[in-house]
């Protein structure tokens, strides 16, 4: 069965590889770019670790000021770019998968046969979960590695604004990103796919904001204290200048978001099965 989902689906499947492997290629690109005007500032003393990036010293550093201004179109393109583009391919992979069987009227000839329908939805969604997982943790490295140089550069602050798009974030956006599994939860209850692209696309939208909003305030946070408190450098503020998230928080905050969103994945995509089992027919 899982080999038939395959078959049926590769094509989705490679093009989505397709567009991913070319936003990765494009990435790398710009980050090896980046890496490369920032080496003779490197080796002039003009940025070394634990540096303030707003910090120049000397007269050879001058030249660093045009380095932001160079790469300013990273931030759209890769910092809110990568999740809206993962959230596309998720909710274009995730509609059809069982509305346009039932759309065709296909699902009435795989359901007659000895295949139960419990396997065919979980053959079809874990073939798709699986490869839209790996795509998203290649465009979250990918990301990863541009947005260093960038911060190097001082071009942010701290790889903190890029939470959302790099690292593991990209794999539970892609899968949950409410993309894939809103995807088809709304494509077995509706039997349409087109609007259930719309549905999950727009459902990202809200529920990614509200699950970051989760992780970053509920979450534990470390605290300034003194007549003028300051964050460390490298810190995610969530209230003030008071409260924050550590740098060393970065990847167990990584984890709690992914493990999030894959709760979530799991009960919509349980809400599906339900739509599956009970009007597909």
């Amino acid at each position: 069965m899982t080999w038939f989902a395959w078959r049926q689906h590769r094509g989705q499947a490679l093009w989505a590889a397709l567009t991913v492997a070319a936003l990765c290629v494009l990435m790398l690109r710009v980050g090896l770019h980046a890496s490369h005007t920032l080496a003779p500032f490197r080796a002039a003393g003009c940025i070394s670790p634990g540096h303030d990036p707003g910090e120049r010293h000397g007269s050879g550093c001058a030249g660093l000021e045009g380095f932001g201004p160079d790469f300013n179109y990273a931030i759209p393109l890769f910092e809110l770019g990568v999740p809206l583009v993962v959230a596309v391919i998720g909710a274009l992979v995730g509609a059809p998968l069982v509305a346009r069987e039932i759309e065709q009227r296909t699902h009435l000839a795989a359901w007659t046969q000895s295949v139960p329908r419990r396997r065919w939805y979980t053959a079809k969604v874990l073939t798709a979960a699986t490869g839209l997982a790996l795509t998203g943790l290649l465009a979250g490295l990918a990301n990863d590695r541009l947005q260093r140089p960038l911060t190097e550069g001082g071009l942010t602050s701290s790889r903190w604004p890029w939470f959302f798009s790099v690292g593991l974030a990209p794999v539970g956006e892609i899968l949950l990103s409410f993309a894939l599994a809103l995807a088809v939860a709304a494509g077995a209850w509706l039997r349409r796919t087109l609007p259930a692209v719309g549905i999950a696309l727009a459902g990202f939208l809200a529920l990614l904001l509200c699950t970051g909003r989760a992780v970053q305030t509920l979450t534990p946070t470390s605290h300034t204290t003194g007549p003028r408190p300051s964050v460390p450098r490298d810190g995610w503020i969530i209230h003030g200048n008071s409260s924050y998230h550590p740098a060393s928080q970065f990847w167990p905050l990584q984890v709690t978001f992914l493990i999030t969103l894959l709760v979530l994945a799991t009960g919509l995509l349980a809400f599906g099965w339900r739509a599956t089992r009970t009007r597909g027919a």
